[in-house]
């Protein structure tokens, strides 16, 4: 069965009252709800993103509200000695 899971980001560093935006949408598969879970949690995962919360739609989709990508952290250049 394929599933519609659509993805909500919040920023990091926002506060409890700042809304998710939704920001992508994708499909799943899977033999099962438990499936479709793990595949939809997996996709984000890849895209470096954390799972906040995933919950079923009342139309048979996945909602995901998931914290933004983090940064990498900047290497320093061999020139930088500070």
């Amino acid at each position: 069965m394929n599933y519609l899971v659509k993805v909500f980001e919040v920023a990091r560093d926002a506060k409890p009252t700042d809304r998710p935006q939704e920001v992508s949408g994708f499909a799943v598969s899977g033999g099962s709800v438990d499936e479709a879970r793990q595949a939809a949690m997996a996709r984000i995962a890849a895209e470096g993103r954390t799972v906040r919360s995933l919950s079923f739609t009342a139309d048979g989709g996945l909602a995901a509200v998931v914290l933004a990508a983090a940064e990498a952290p900047q290497s320093r250049s061999r020139n930088d000695h500070c």
